[in-house]
């Protein structure tokens, strides 16, 4: 097997040794190369990594609180002692979330018919037994169609809505990645109506328009985007959402840190200017206010009083 070129990160390490010990522990005893062929790593790698989880154990770090595994020419020898002397179980809870998670899972395009995926799914479910709460997990109506897009590099015209604008608009993209993110399905997607990169909400795509014409495919991550990404330079505020306004938080990136028995949230939001801000809360009426920072607690009433204003000033020209 080739070595692979270049330092390994500690984070890769530490990954690779939580997913190999477990299996190590199990066997007791197995040969250097089965073990370097099972997990796709290089020997040398794989000796170094072993050699320093012998250093890895629980306070107050005794030889008795740490694993014993012992490196022969070809053979590795692994006892169990200490707080590794327990075997890896799930409790009921635990299994459970990793079911409803791999439910999840398989709703991606991609994942549908994964082979691993569905053999780890089977196994859970004969350990949580019959009395298993299925989780329905909520598809928008033009998941499939988009997710297959991304697979082929077609080029997709769609209707769609924007809320903050009640604006529809008719649009051609291009579907790189499908990704869900806080309870929403989402495609990253080349939007030539901006000529830029976007990430749509699916369930907000009303219609869907097969052109026929396909691009060829591009690497696109498939991870949630980092919605304050670069953000720093700008302020944040937290804000009290009330019930009938909780479109806010579905229109606008924002982080909710608390919910009220009320129905409504206090969210942490970014913003690009407190004219902006003006303009929300104008919007939302007595739906939104400001809870901090102290400076922008009023802005409700400085929005409107600026209104006000614009209109006096229309009306004394007449």
């Amino acid at each position: 097997m080739a070595k692979r070129r270049g330092p390994r990160s500690g984070a890769d390490r530490v990954r690779g040794l939580l997913i190999m010990l477990p299996w190590l522990l199990e066997r007791g005893e197995v040969e250097i190369d089965e073990m370097a062929a099972q997990f796709d790593v290089d020997r040398d790698d794989l000796i170094e990594d072993l050699s320093l989880a012998n250093f890895c154990g629980t306070p107050p770090y005794t030889a008795e609180q740490l694993p014993n595994i012992d490196i022969y020419r070809d053979t590795i020898v692994a006892t169990r002692k200490g707080h590794f002397a327990n075997r890896l179980a799930l409790t009921p809870t635990e299994a459970f979330g990793l079911s409803v998670l791999a439910d999840a899972a398989l709703e991606l395009p991609s994942m549908k018919n994964d082979a691993t995926l569905l053999s780890a799914l089977a196994k859970l479910r004969s350990t949580l037994g019959e009395n298993l709460v299925e989780v329905q997990v909520e598809r928008p109506p033009h998941l499939d169609e988009v997710g297959v897009a991304c697979t082929v590099g077609e080029k997709l015209r769609i209707t769609y809505w924007t809320p903050a604008r009640n604006e529809t608009t008719v649009r051609v993209i291009v579907p790189r990645a499908v990704f869900s993110d806080n309870g929403h399905w989402y495609v990253t997607a080349d939007d030539e109506l901006r000529n830029d990169e976007r990430h749509f909400r699916i369930d907000r795509i009303t219609k869907v328009e097969h052109t026929g014409e396909h691009v060829p495919l591009a690497d696109v991550s498939i991870d949630a985007p980092k919605w304050f990404e670069g953000a720093e330079g700008l302020e944040k505020v937290t804000l009290r959402v009330s019930a009938s306004a909780r479109w806010v938080e579905e229109t606008y990136p924002c982080t909710v840190v608390a919910e009220r028995p009320d129905g409504s949230v206090d969210a942490d939001m970014v913003i690009t200017s407190v004219h902006w801000l003006h303009r929300l809360v104008l919007r939302a009426g007595d739906g939104v206010s400001v809870l901090a920072p102290t400076h922008l607690v009023g802005v409700h009433v400085d929005a409107a009083q600026a209104v006000l204003a614009r209109y006096s000033e229309t009306t004394s020209g007449n």
